[in-house]
This record gives C-alpha cells, structure tokens and sequence, in this order.
C-alpha cells in the first residue's frame, strides 16, 4: 500500500494522541472527517496500524524500576513454551531475541530492586528450559 504526506501527518498525530478525534484529524490535514476515517481503516486493514493502546505510567502504578534481563536457555527447543509463558507474566513489558551466551532480553517493570530479584527467582527461573539470567 502506497502512503501519501496526508497519512503520514495522519499517522503522527495518531501517534502523539491516538484518542484524537477523527473531525480534529481532519480539520488539521484539510479533509472531511468520512475521508480520514476511511484512511485509518484502509492503514489498518493493510497492517500499517496493529491496534490502539493507553500508555501507562509506571510511577504512578507503583513500577518506577525498569531493568533489562537477559535469559539464557537449555536448549532452542524450549523457546516457543518460553516465549508463551512469557504471555503470561505482566511484568515483563518487551521480549528480544539475542545472539550469543543468552537467548533473550527481557524488559522488566518492577517496584524496587528486591521485588525484581523476588520477579527473577520465583517467576522467571522457575520457567521450564531457563537455565539463567543476569
């Protein structure tokens, strides 16, 4: 799907704000509101938007600590359970595959250093397959 500088300034604003309404959308491109909508639908059918979320603040939730973690497997053939019981585990914001000693970096919220350590010990290496973190 070929995009134009309308969609782009479509998507930015969505972007900064993706609870703006349609009619401000289209007041600031200069198009009607049906046509704007039209736009964000054809982006999401192509796949260009994946969905609409409400970004939290950690302080505010109590989760002030972010830490990185890197998780070491036993073996590749326990990477699909991993990752899935990642699914599950809220803390963990981000999953990225590394090259190297360690298969996985983790993104993880926590509310201070010992509720991380408490995260890692009794959530993460208990998971069948990990063999470590750091």
């Amino acid at each position: 799907m070929a995009i134009d500088d309308i969609d782009l300034r479509i998507l930015d604003m969505l972007q900064r704000n993706g609870k703006l309404s349609q009619a401000k959308i289209a007041g600031a491109v200069g198009l009607t509101t049906p046509s704007v909508n039209e736009r964000i639908k054809k982006m999401e059918r192509h796949g260009m938007i994946k969905g609409f979320v409400a970004l939290l603040d950690h302080e505010k939730m109590g989760l002030p600590l972010t830490a990185y973690v890197d998780v070491a497997l036993e073996h590749p053939r326990f990477e699909k359970a991993f990752v899935d019981d990642l699914e599950r585990l809220l803390a963990v914001q981000e999953c990225h595959y590394l090259a190297g000693d360690y298969a996985y970096r983790l993104k993880v919220k926590a509310a201070n250093p010992t509720a991380l350590a408490d995260f890692i010990q009794h959530r993460l290496l208990v998971i069948r397959g990990v063999s470590g973190a750091r």
